[in-house]
Protein backbone atom coordinates (compact mmCIF):
# COMPACT_ATOMS: atom_id res chain seq x y z
CA UNK A 1 0.00 0.00 0.00
CA UNK A 2 1.20 3.19 -0.99
CA UNK A 3 1.57 5.39 2.26
CA UNK A 4 3.35 8.70 3.57
CA UNK A 5 6.54 8.74 4.93
CA UNK A 6 7.60 10.24 8.62
CA UNK A 7 11.24 11.37 9.37
CA UNK A 8 11.99 12.01 12.42
CA UNK A 9 15.18 14.24 12.43
CA UNK A 10 16.11 17.08 9.89
CA UNK A 11 20.04 16.94 10.62
CA UNK A 12 22.68 17.22 8.15
CA UNK A 13 22.73 13.32 7.53
CA UNK A 14 19.31 13.16 6.62
CA UNK A 15 19.63 16.20 4.52
CA UNK A 16 22.45 14.98 2.47
CA UNK A 17 21.07 10.89 2.10
CA UNK A 18 17.38 10.76 3.12
CA UNK A 19 15.38 13.92 1.61
CA UNK A 20 16.83 13.36 -2.08
CA UNK A 21 15.59 9.40 -1.67
CA UNK A 22 12.31 10.81 -0.23
CA UNK A 23 11.74 13.16 -2.81
CA UNK A 24 12.02 10.53 -5.43
CA UNK A 25 10.11 8.53 -3.65
CA UNK A 26 7.30 11.39 -3.99
CA UNK A 27 7.60 12.50 -7.48
CA UNK A 28 7.86 8.50 -8.70
CA UNK A 29 4.44 7.60 -6.74
CA UNK A 30 5.85 4.97 -4.61
CA UNK A 31 5.05 7.41 -1.42
CA UNK A 32 2.01 9.59 -1.23
CA UNK A 33 3.56 12.37 0.73
CA UNK A 34 6.36 13.04 3.22
CA UNK A 35 6.18 14.27 6.76
CA UNK A 36 9.08 16.12 9.21
CA UNK A 37 9.38 15.51 12.47
CA UNK A 38 12.14 18.42 14.98
CA UNK A 39 12.81 20.07 17.56
CA UNK A 40 11.11 23.25 17.91
CA UNK A 41 14.35 24.84 18.48
CA UNK A 42 15.69 24.38 14.99
CA UNK A 43 12.72 26.12 13.45
CA UNK A 44 13.93 28.69 11.55
CA UNK A 45 16.70 25.75 10.29
CA UNK A 46 13.90 23.97 8.91
CA UNK A 47 12.26 26.46 6.92
CA UNK A 48 15.20 28.03 5.45
CA UNK A 49 16.47 24.39 4.56
CA UNK A 50 12.66 23.83 2.55
CA UNK A 51 12.49 27.13 1.08
CA UNK A 52 14.01 26.83 -2.26
CA UNK A 53 12.97 23.22 -2.26
CA UNK A 54 10.58 22.35 -5.16
CA UNK A 55 9.21 18.94 -2.80
CA UNK A 56 8.13 19.79 0.32
CA UNK A 57 6.79 18.23 3.51
CA UNK A 58 3.08 17.88 3.82
CA UNK A 59 3.41 18.73 7.65
CA UNK A 60 6.08 19.69 10.06
CA UNK A 61 5.41 18.53 13.72
CA UNK A 62 7.15 20.44 16.68
CA UNK A 63 8.86 18.49 19.38
CA UNK A 64 10.47 20.50 22.72
CA UNK A 65 14.02 20.35 23.36
CA UNK A 66 14.40 19.16 26.31
CA UNK A 67 18.47 18.19 25.81
CA UNK A 68 19.25 20.53 28.59
CA UNK A 69 18.38 18.21 30.61
CA UNK A 70 19.78 15.20 29.23
CA UNK A 71 15.91 14.38 27.96
CA UNK A 72 16.31 13.23 23.88
CA UNK A 73 13.16 11.57 23.85
CA UNK A 74 9.97 12.59 25.63
CA UNK A 75 6.22 11.25 24.90
CA UNK A 76 5.91 14.23 23.06
CA UNK A 77 7.22 12.08 19.82
CA UNK A 78 4.77 9.28 20.90
CA UNK A 79 1.55 12.26 20.61
CA UNK A 80 3.44 12.97 17.03
CA UNK A 81 3.96 9.53 15.76
CA UNK A 82 0.24 8.69 16.73
CA UNK A 83 -1.46 11.62 15.24
CA UNK A 84 0.22 11.01 11.74
CA UNK A 85 -0.01 7.29 11.55
CA UNK A 86 -2.31 6.30 8.63
CA UNK A 87 -2.42 3.44 6.95
CA UNK A 88 0.56 2.27 5.15
CA UNK A 89 2.87 4.95 6.92
CA UNK A 90 6.92 4.11 7.00
CA UNK A 91 8.57 5.99 9.71
CA UNK A 92 12.15 7.20 9.11
CA UNK A 93 14.34 7.39 12.13
CA UNK A 94 16.98 9.70 11.57
CA UNK A 95 18.14 11.38 14.94
CA UNK A 96 20.61 11.73 17.52
CA UNK A 97 21.12 8.17 18.35
CA UNK A 98 20.15 8.46 22.34
CA UNK A 99 16.49 9.28 20.98
CA UNK A 100 16.59 5.80 18.77
CA UNK A 101 15.18 3.95 21.10
CA UNK A 102 11.89 5.64 22.40
CA UNK A 103 11.02 6.98 18.78
CA UNK A 104 11.54 2.97 17.43
CA UNK A 105 9.83 1.60 20.69
CA UNK A 106 6.62 4.13 19.67
CA UNK A 107 6.32 3.43 16.41
CA UNK A 108 6.82 0.13 16.86
CA UNK A 109 4.41 -0.25 18.98
CA UNK A 110 1.91 1.29 16.11
CA UNK A 111 2.48 -1.12 13.95
CA UNK A 112 4.46 1.15 11.83
CA UNK A 113 7.29 -0.07 9.42
CA UNK A 114 10.46 2.20 10.40
CA UNK A 115 14.13 2.37 8.86
CA UNK A 116 16.56 3.43 11.63
CA UNK A 117 19.96 4.58 11.08
CA UNK A 118 23.29 2.81 12.79
CA UNK A 119 23.70 2.55 15.57
CA UNK A 120 20.34 1.16 16.00
CA UNK A 121 20.06 1.98 19.52
CA UNK A 122 22.53 3.73 22.08
CA UNK A 123 20.87 3.79 25.88
CA UNK A 124 22.27 6.34 28.01
CA UNK A 125 23.63 5.68 31.71
CA UNK A 126 23.40 8.13 34.77
CA UNK A 127 26.59 9.06 33.98
CA UNK A 128 26.22 10.55 30.70
CA UNK A 129 28.22 7.61 29.00
CA UNK A 130 26.66 4.83 26.36
CA UNK A 131 25.23 1.76 28.20
CA UNK A 132 26.64 -0.77 26.47
CA UNK A 133 25.22 -3.57 28.91
CA UNK A 134 21.69 -2.39 27.93
CA UNK A 135 22.15 -3.13 24.42
CA UNK A 136 21.31 -6.55 23.29
CA UNK A 137 18.63 -5.57 26.12
CA UNK A 138 16.78 -3.19 24.17
CA UNK A 139 17.13 -4.82 20.56
CA UNK A 140 15.46 -7.79 22.07
CA UNK A 141 13.01 -5.56 23.39
CA UNK A 142 12.38 -4.28 19.93
CA UNK A 143 11.81 -7.39 18.27
CA UNK A 144 9.34 -8.15 20.70
CA UNK A 145 7.62 -5.54 19.99
CA UNK A 146 7.41 -6.23 16.24
CA UNK A 147 6.18 -9.92 16.97
CA UNK A 148 3.37 -8.56 18.93
CA UNK A 149 1.98 -5.70 16.87
CA UNK A 150 3.23 -6.33 13.36
CA UNK A 151 5.27 -4.07 12.93
CA UNK A 152 8.72 -4.31 10.90
CA UNK A 153 12.28 -2.82 11.45
CA UNK A 154 15.15 -2.01 8.82
CA UNK A 155 18.64 -0.72 9.42
CA UNK A 156 20.39 1.42 7.24
CA UNK A 157 23.79 -0.55 6.91
CA UNK A 158 24.13 -0.05 3.26
CA UNK A 159 27.86 -1.85 2.83
CA UNK A 160 25.13 -4.66 3.15
CA UNK A 161 25.27 -4.27 -0.41
CA UNK A 162 28.52 -3.04 -1.56
CA UNK A 163 29.42 -5.71 -4.38
CA UNK A 164 32.78 -5.98 -3.60
CA UNK A 165 32.76 -7.27 0.36
CA UNK A 166 30.40 -9.23 -1.48
CA UNK A 167 32.49 -10.84 -3.76
CA UNK A 168 35.07 -11.54 -1.50
CA UNK A 169 32.72 -12.38 1.54
CA UNK A 170 30.97 -15.04 -1.30
CA UNK A 171 34.45 -16.02 -1.99
CA UNK A 172 35.77 -16.91 1.55
CA UNK A 173 32.85 -18.73 2.31
CA UNK A 174 33.22 -20.70 -0.38
CA UNK A 175 36.76 -21.69 -0.01
CA UNK A 176 36.47 -22.44 3.65
CA UNK A 177 33.20 -24.67 2.83
CA UNK A 178 34.65 -26.41 0.10
CA UNK A 179 38.20 -26.77 1.96
CA UNK A 180 36.97 -27.87 5.74
CA UNK A 181 38.92 -24.82 7.01
CA UNK A 182 37.62 -21.48 8.64
CA UNK A 183 38.43 -18.30 7.74
CA UNK A 184 41.02 -18.15 10.41
CA UNK A 185 42.30 -14.50 9.70
CA UNK A 186 39.77 -11.28 8.86
CA UNK A 187 42.13 -8.26 8.87
CA UNK A 188 39.65 -5.26 8.50
CA UNK A 189 41.08 -1.26 8.23
CA UNK A 190 38.97 1.98 7.58
CA UNK A 191 40.49 5.11 7.22
CA UNK A 192 38.18 8.40 6.54
CA UNK A 193 40.53 10.86 5.92
CA UNK A 194 39.47 13.76 8.56
CA UNK A 195 40.70 17.42 9.60
CA UNK A 196 38.51 19.30 11.83
CA UNK A 197 39.78 21.99 14.58
CA UNK A 198 38.11 21.58 18.12
CA UNK A 199 35.52 24.52 17.50
CA UNK A 200 33.80 22.28 14.64
CA UNK A 201 34.11 19.10 16.79
CA UNK A 202 32.27 21.08 19.89
CA UNK A 203 29.71 22.88 17.38
CA UNK A 204 28.33 20.44 14.71
CA UNK A 205 25.56 18.52 15.28
CA UNK A 206 26.64 15.57 13.39
CA UNK A 207 30.07 14.72 15.56
CA UNK A 208 29.35 12.13 18.39
CA UNK A 209 32.54 12.67 19.30
CA UNK A 210 31.40 15.40 21.95
CA UNK A 211 28.50 13.70 23.14
CA UNK A 212 31.13 10.81 24.91
CA UNK A 213 31.29 8.38 22.11
CA UNK A 214 32.63 8.53 18.79
CA UNK A 215 33.76 6.57 15.93
CA UNK A 216 32.36 3.09 16.99
CA UNK A 217 28.73 4.91 16.51
CA UNK A 218 29.84 7.16 13.58
CA UNK A 219 30.61 4.63 10.70
CA UNK A 220 32.07 1.97 12.85
CA UNK A 221 29.04 -0.16 13.06
CA UNK A 222 29.00 -0.98 9.47
CA UNK A 223 32.88 -2.75 9.71
CA UNK A 224 31.30 -4.45 12.97
CA UNK A 225 28.68 -5.92 11.08
CA UNK A 226 30.52 -7.05 8.23
CA UNK A 227 33.27 -9.05 10.76
CA UNK A 228 30.43 -10.03 12.81
CA UNK A 229 28.72 -11.79 9.55
CA UNK A 230 32.13 -13.61 8.33
CA UNK A 231 32.71 -14.43 12.73
CA UNK A 232 29.19 -15.99 12.06
CA UNK A 233 30.29 -18.25 9.00
CA UNK A 234 33.02 -19.81 11.30
CA UNK A 235 30.38 -20.31 13.77
CA UNK A 236 27.87 -21.87 11.80
CA UNK A 237 30.22 -24.55 10.35
CA UNK A 238 32.94 -25.24 12.90
CA UNK A 239 31.10 -24.72 16.61
CA UNK A 240 30.24 -22.36 18.56
CA UNK A 241 32.76 -19.76 19.58
CA UNK A 242 33.58 -16.94 22.10
CA UNK A 243 35.33 -13.60 20.98
CA UNK A 244 38.17 -11.79 23.08
CA UNK A 245 38.90 -8.13 22.45
CA UNK A 246 42.02 -6.18 22.90
CA UNK A 247 41.27 -2.75 21.99
CA UNK A 248 42.78 0.67 22.23
CA UNK A 249 41.63 4.53 21.57
CA UNK A 250 42.29 7.87 20.66
CA UNK A 251 40.24 11.10 20.99
CA UNK A 252 39.38 14.22 19.49
CA UNK A 253 41.29 15.75 22.44
CA UNK A 254 44.32 13.42 21.00
CA UNK A 255 44.18 14.25 18.04
CA UNK A 256 44.29 18.12 18.84
CA UNK A 257 47.45 17.12 20.30
CA UNK A 258 49.05 15.26 17.68
CA UNK A 259 48.60 17.88 15.14
CA UNK A 260 49.41 20.97 17.46
CA UNK A 261 48.75 24.76 17.23
CA UNK A 262 51.10 25.37 13.95
CA UNK A 263 49.22 23.61 11.43
CA UNK A 264 45.84 24.69 12.93
CA UNK A 265 46.89 28.40 12.79
CA UNK A 266 48.22 28.01 9.44
CA UNK A 267 44.91 26.21 8.52
CA UNK A 268 42.96 29.28 10.20
CA UNK A 269 45.34 32.50 9.52
CA UNK A 270 43.80 34.55 11.69
CA UNK A 271 41.31 33.12 13.37
CA UNK A 272 41.74 32.96 17.17
CA UNK A 273 42.87 29.37 17.61
CA UNK A 274 40.60 27.99 20.92
CA UNK A 275 41.46 25.13 23.52
CA UNK A 276 37.82 24.06 24.10
CA UNK A 277 38.12 20.52 25.16
CA UNK A 278 37.18 19.69 28.56
CA UNK A 279 38.62 17.41 30.78
CA UNK A 280 38.66 13.37 29.53
CA UNK A 281 36.50 11.04 29.74
CA UNK A 282 33.56 13.29 27.89
CA UNK A 283 35.34 12.88 24.89
CA UNK A 284 34.24 10.05 22.26
CA UNK A 285 37.23 8.10 20.30
CA UNK A 286 38.18 9.59 17.09
CA UNK A 287 40.51 6.28 16.05
CA UNK A 288 39.95 2.46 17.18
CA UNK A 289 42.86 -0.03 16.82
CA UNK A 290 41.40 -3.71 18.18
CA UNK A 291 42.56 -7.17 17.55
CA UNK A 292 40.82 -10.03 18.54
CA UNK A 293 40.69 -14.08 18.90
CA UNK A 294 37.13 -16.38 17.90
CA UNK A 295 38.08 -19.44 20.15
CA UNK A 296 35.92 -22.85 20.16
CA UNK A 297 33.50 -21.95 23.18
CA UNK A 298 34.63 -23.92 26.79
CA UNK A 299 38.38 -24.31 25.02
CA UNK A 300 41.55 -21.95 24.09
CA UNK A 301 41.73 -22.95 20.49
CA UNK A 302 41.65 -20.35 18.28
CA UNK A 303 39.47 -21.07 15.05
CA UNK A 304 40.44 -17.27 13.51
CA UNK A 305 42.42 -14.51 14.87
CA UNK A 306 41.23 -10.26 13.67
CA UNK A 307 41.71 -7.25 12.97
CA UNK A 308 39.32 -3.83 13.35
CA UNK A 309 41.24 -0.96 12.47
CA UNK A 310 38.82 2.51 12.25
CA UNK A 311 41.09 5.68 11.40
CA UNK A 312 39.00 9.13 11.31
CA UNK A 313 43.19 10.71 12.03
CA UNK A 314 44.30 9.44 8.68
CA UNK A 315 45.79 11.69 5.54
CA UNK A 316 42.66 14.69 4.75
CA UNK A 317 42.55 16.58 1.70
CA UNK A 318 41.41 19.37 3.54
CA UNK A 319 43.78 22.50 3.01
CA UNK A 320 40.70 25.14 3.39
CA UNK A 321 39.59 27.15 6.57
CA UNK A 322 35.63 28.08 5.53
CA UNK A 323 33.78 24.76 6.23
CA UNK A 324 31.61 23.33 3.06
CA UNK A 325 28.13 25.10 2.80
CA UNK A 326 26.83 21.00 2.67
CA UNK A 327 29.24 19.47 5.11
CA UNK A 328 28.23 16.42 5.74
CA UNK A 329 31.14 13.54 4.74
CA UNK A 330 32.48 16.40 2.25
CA UNK A 331 35.29 18.48 4.56
CA UNK A 332 38.81 16.69 2.96
CA UNK A 333 37.45 13.71 3.74
CA UNK A 334 40.06 11.04 1.92
CA UNK A 335 38.71 7.25 2.33
CA UNK A 336 40.00 4.10 1.98
CA UNK A 337 39.06 0.87 3.26
CA UNK A 338 41.02 -2.78 2.77
CA UNK A 339 39.64 -5.93 4.11
CA UNK A 340 41.92 -9.30 3.93
CA UNK A 341 40.47 -13.09 4.69
CA UNK A 342 42.73 -15.88 5.05
CA UNK A 343 41.76 -19.39 4.65
CA UNK A 344 44.06 -21.05 6.51
CA UNK A 345 47.38 -22.29 4.60
CA UNK A 346 45.25 -22.94 1.19
CA UNK A 347 43.74 -19.22 -0.16
CA UNK A 348 43.69 -15.50 0.65
CA UNK A 349 41.87 -12.78 -0.55
CA UNK A 350 41.99 -8.97 -0.25
CA UNK A 351 39.92 -5.61 -1.41
CA UNK A 352 41.04 -2.35 -1.43
CA UNK A 353 38.64 0.38 -1.99
CA UNK A 354 39.85 3.95 -2.28
CA UNK A 355 39.41 7.60 -3.75
CA UNK A 356 41.15 8.95 -6.29
CA UNK A 357 40.95 12.89 -6.51
CA UNK A 358 41.33 15.06 -9.70
CA UNK A 359 41.06 18.05 -10.25
CA UNK A 360 38.31 19.97 -10.36
CA UNK A 361 36.80 23.62 -11.13
CA UNK A 362 34.60 23.57 -7.60
CA UNK A 363 36.41 24.65 -4.17
CA UNK A 364 36.57 20.53 -2.98
CA UNK A 365 38.38 18.07 -4.92
CA UNK A 366 36.39 15.83 -6.37
CA UNK A 367 36.96 12.09 -5.87
CA UNK A 368 36.45 8.64 -7.76
CA UNK A 369 36.01 5.37 -6.77
CA UNK A 370 38.31 2.50 -7.53
CA UNK A 371 38.97 -0.75 -5.80
CA UNK A 372 41.79 -3.68 -6.40
CA UNK A 373 40.84 -7.03 -5.57
CA UNK A 374 43.64 -9.93 -4.85
CA UNK A 375 43.79 -13.59 -4.55
CA UNK A 376 46.62 -16.04 -3.47
CA UNK A 377 46.14 -19.58 -3.72
CA UNK A 378 48.12 -22.64 -2.87
CA UNK A 379 48.56 -23.29 -6.58
CA UNK A 380 50.56 -26.43 -6.23
CA UNK A 381 48.20 -28.02 -3.72
CA UNK A 382 45.12 -26.91 -5.11
CA UNK A 383 46.03 -26.51 -8.51
CA UNK A 384 45.83 -23.35 -10.77
CA UNK A 385 46.88 -19.87 -10.57
CA UNK A 386 48.77 -18.83 -7.47
CA UNK A 387 48.06 -15.16 -7.80
CA UNK A 388 45.41 -13.42 -9.35
CA UNK A 389 44.67 -9.44 -8.79
CA UNK A 390 42.42 -7.20 -10.79
CA UNK A 391 42.16 -3.35 -10.75
CA UNK A 392 38.46 -1.97 -11.10
CA UNK A 393 38.05 1.45 -12.18
CA UNK A 394 35.25 4.05 -11.32
CA UNK A 395 33.88 3.36 -14.40
CA UNK A 396 33.41 -0.79 -13.26
CA UNK A 397 29.74 -2.17 -12.59
CA UNK A 398 31.59 -3.44 -9.63
CA UNK A 399 32.60 -0.46 -7.93
CA UNK A 400 29.25 1.24 -8.98
CA UNK A 401 27.62 -1.23 -6.84
CA UNK A 402 30.31 -0.68 -4.34
CA UNK A 403 29.14 3.15 -3.66
CA UNK A 404 27.29 3.80 -0.51
CA UNK A 405 24.83 6.03 -2.28
CA UNK A 406 23.94 3.31 -4.40
CA UNK A 407 23.88 0.68 -1.66
CA UNK A 408 22.17 3.24 0.39
CA UNK A 409 19.36 3.52 -2.86
CA UNK A 410 19.10 0.01 -2.77
CA UNK A 411 18.20 -0.77 0.81
CA UNK A 412 15.72 2.64 0.78
CA UNK A 413 13.79 1.10 -2.16
CA UNK A 414 13.34 -2.31 -0.72
CA UNK A 415 12.20 -0.88 2.23
CA UNK A 416 9.53 1.20 0.87
CA UNK A 417 8.91 -2.16 -1.20
CA UNK A 418 7.88 -4.47 1.87
CA UNK A 419 11.36 -6.09 1.22
CA UNK A 420 13.36 -6.16 4.52
CA UNK A 421 15.13 -9.25 4.85
CA UNK A 422 18.69 -7.96 4.00
CA UNK A 423 19.12 -5.72 6.66
CA UNK A 424 16.20 -6.46 9.16
CA UNK A 425 16.14 -5.77 13.02
CA UNK A 426 16.76 -10.02 13.39
CA UNK A 427 20.03 -10.09 11.03
CA UNK A 428 21.32 -7.74 13.28
CA UNK A 429 21.29 -9.37 16.58
CA UNK A 430 25.02 -10.88 16.43
CA UNK A 431 26.15 -7.23 15.09
CA UNK A 432 24.85 -5.93 17.94
CA UNK A 433 26.34 -8.70 20.68
CA UNK A 434 29.70 -7.81 19.40
CA UNK A 435 29.09 -3.98 18.81
CA UNK A 436 28.16 -4.11 22.78
CA UNK A 437 31.62 -5.69 23.56
CA UNK A 438 33.48 -3.01 21.17
CA UNK A 439 31.71 -0.36 23.07
CA UNK A 440 32.11 -1.68 26.66
CA UNK A 441 35.92 -1.67 25.71
CA UNK A 442 36.19 1.64 24.32
CA UNK A 443 34.32 3.40 26.96
CA UNK A 444 35.97 1.92 29.75
CA UNK A 445 39.09 3.48 28.24
CA UNK A 446 41.33 0.27 28.57
CA UNK A 447 41.47 -3.28 26.56
CA UNK A 448 38.87 -5.68 27.16
CA UNK A 449 41.17 -9.00 26.93
CA UNK A 450 39.84 -10.70 29.72
CA UNK A 451 36.14 -10.71 28.62
CA UNK A 452 35.22 -13.58 26.39
CA UNK A 453 32.33 -12.12 24.13
CA UNK A 454 30.05 -15.44 23.55
CA UNK A 455 28.71 -15.23 20.23
CA UNK A 456 25.92 -17.43 20.23
CA UNK A 457 25.28 -17.79 23.86
CA UNK A 458 23.67 -14.28 23.50
CA UNK A 459 22.19 -14.20 19.98
CA UNK A 460 21.05 -17.77 18.49
CA UNK A 461 19.61 -16.01 15.22
CA UNK A 462 21.35 -16.68 12.50
CA UNK A 463 22.67 -13.66 10.67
Amino acid sequence: MRGDIILVGLGAYARAKYIPLIEDAVSSGRASAFHVVELDSVRGDVDAFFRPRTCRPASVSWVPDLRRRAIWYSGHGEDVLTALARPGAKVIVSTEPKAHLGYLRAALRLGLDCLVDKPIVLPMGADGRPAADRLVGALAELKEICVRTGGRCVVMTPRRYNAVYELIGRYARRASRNLGTPVTYIGIEHHAGVWNTEEEILSREDHPYRYGYGMLCHSGYHYIDILAGLLAHNEDHFGRLTVELDVHRATAADQVGQIGPDPVSRLLGDAPVARLFPAPPFWGETDIVSSGAARRAGSRETVCLFRLDLLQTSVSLRNWRQLPADVYDKNGRYGSETIRLNIGPFAAIEARIFKRAHLSTEAHPQLRREAHITLWRNAGFLGGAALRERLYPARDTLVRNADLRTGRKRLFDDWLAGRSGKSSLESHTRPISLFAHYLAAVTTDGANRDQAAPLRAVSKVQA
